[in-house]
């Protein structure tokens, strides 16, 4: 098992309100996944070995093709408000 967790600062650092009940479950439950990924990195995989589809089939994936939509202009065109080529937008914060 991994060192102990300090759940307290975890929950605080999440802005959580925890039980010590849930404290508990939740230590546990951390410890284990944190066992869990510590068994993976030990794991000696060779990378020919590494597939991203869960089958080891080869995905047909189409190509990138860039192309232009819109002049800057045209973006702005529509824009409520721009100043200095840029669009205005309300604050998100106030």
């Amino acid at each position: 098992m991994t060192e102990k967790i300090n759940i307290k600062n975890v929950a605080k650092l999440a802005a959580l309100k925890l039980t010590s009940e849930e404290e508990q479950k939740l230590e546990k439950d951390l410890s284990m996944i944190i066992d869990h990924f510590a068994a993976l990195s030990e794991m000696e995989l060779p990378d020919e070995k590494i597939t991203i589809h869960p089958l080891g089939m080869s995905l047909n994936l189409a190509e990138d093709e860039a192309f232009k939509f819109f002049t800057h202009d045209e973006a702005l065109s529509n824009a409520p408000e721009a100043i200095d080529g840029q669009f205005v937008v309300p604050p998100a914060l106030d």
